[in-house]
């Protein structure tokens, strides 16, 4: 039997490779990401796994990529996230501090503080990029006093650039605090092809902070590699998900992205509508919330529907009922009405709550159809 990848690709060349499933049919979801999977190259590609399940232990291996766990420092996505040489890197800081908390000034003073950090390392003859190790040597006045110190620096300049500091030191001490929670993702190597990086954002449901943490941080590695990634996401279609709306928004052109989904129309009517301008290959199986299927009926369309109604005529009067008349069916008159078609849902809602298992609705190239796998 063909495959689900080589039919859309043989019936829809010019389609892009991103893929959206939603549906209750876990078989579909399964062998259509198992599909999708073993399609990547491992030579050429990283693959990111992006988990919003509560499921358990991670899988060691998905296809050919060995997967490894962000949240657990075995992979770094922001090895150079304090660098602030660029209007790029200043943006990409300033986004993720936002998903941290932090307002337009205390972005730019944490901002300030790591140029200050940067440039007496560099004094001091250290010319590697910052890490949380080394924002650590500066986590108090008393400390950045004694490092001033081993500066060959006038008084008049030492007490300069102490009051510099004191201007930007509230800001440093709250960003120090949040640096605990990034420093699973500035360890371990950073993604490479064959490489599967599994980002559990799942499990964290109850922090919404650190899900758009966790979901900016994967923004900035697809920013370096964006054409040599694969992002798969896993959605259990529950709750809003804003980190899944602005993950989605935020994604680097030339992305491949697939979003693997048990009900994708849980999500609010705007991020929907974005969502089917960004997966042109639309896969829906059995849905268990019929407003979720209304939604599907309306994205199938409509088709032109001729219903042909007919009557029947009879002459009750004496004269047209004799034997021979009703023999020969004289006595009746048949007519045949042929009316104007009408537009009716080419996917009923009913139809669509009811799919057997592992049939699906194929949405692509503006038709719809069914598939079964």
């Amino acid at each position: 039997m063909i495959g689900f990848l080589d039919f859309v690709r043989q019936s829809y060349p010019n389609a892009s490779p991103c893929v959206l499933v939603s549906g209750a049919d876990e078989y579909v979801r399964q062998l259509v990401g198992q599909q999708l999977v073993n399609a990547l190259d491992p030579r050429h590609k990283t693959l990111y796994l992006l988990d919003n399940t509560q499921n358990g232990a991670i899988p060691p291996q998905l296809g050919a990529y060995p997967l490894r766990n962000a949240a657990a420092g075995e992979v770094s996505l922001c090895a150079d996230l304090f660098e602030t040489a660029t209007l790029t890197s200043i943006s990409r800081l300033r986004a993720l501090l936002s998903a941290l908390g932090f307002d337009a000034m205390q972005t730019m003073r944490v901002v300030t503080y790591l140029d200050f950090v940067r440039e007496t390392e560099r004094r001091l003859g250290n010319a590697a990029p910052l890490t949380l190790e080394t924002l650590e040597e500066y986590s108090g006045m008393a400390l950045v006093q004694w490092k001033l110190w081993q500066l060959a620096l006038s008084e008049e300049n030492r007490a300069y650039l102490l009051a510099r500091y004191s201007e930007v030191s509230g800001a440093a001490a709250d960003f120090d605090m949040m640096c605990a929670l990034l420093r699973p993702f500035t360890q371990g190597p950073r993604p490479a092809p064959g490489t599967g990086v599994y980002l559990p954002v799942g499990r964290f449901a109850a922090d919404p902070a650190m899900q758009h943490t966790m979901t900016q941080l994967l923004l900035s590695s697809l920013a370096e590699t964006a054409p040599q990634a694969a992002l798969v996401i896993l959605d259990d279609g529950m709750g809003d998900r804003p980190f899944l709306t602005r993950l989605l928004q935020g994604l680097p052109p030339g992305t491949e992205v697939h979003l693997l989904s048990q009900d994708v129309f849980s999500l609010p009517e705007q991020t929907v509508s974005a969502l089917m301008n960004t997966f042109p290959v639309r896969v829906f199986s059995r849905h268990e919330s019929m407003a979720s299927c209304r939604r599907i009926e309306a994205l199938c369309g409509e088709i032109d529907v001729v219903r042909p109604s007919s009557s029947v005529t009879t002459d009750r009067r004496w004269r047209a009922n004799s034997a021979w008349d009703m023999l020969l069916g004289n006595n009746k008159t048949e007519t045949s009405i042929r009316s104007a078609p009408v537009k009716e849902s080419r996917f009923r809602k009913e139809v669509i709550a009811s799919l057997l298992p592992g049939t699906v609705i194929l949405s692509c190239g503006g038709s719809s159809m069914l598939f079964s796998f």
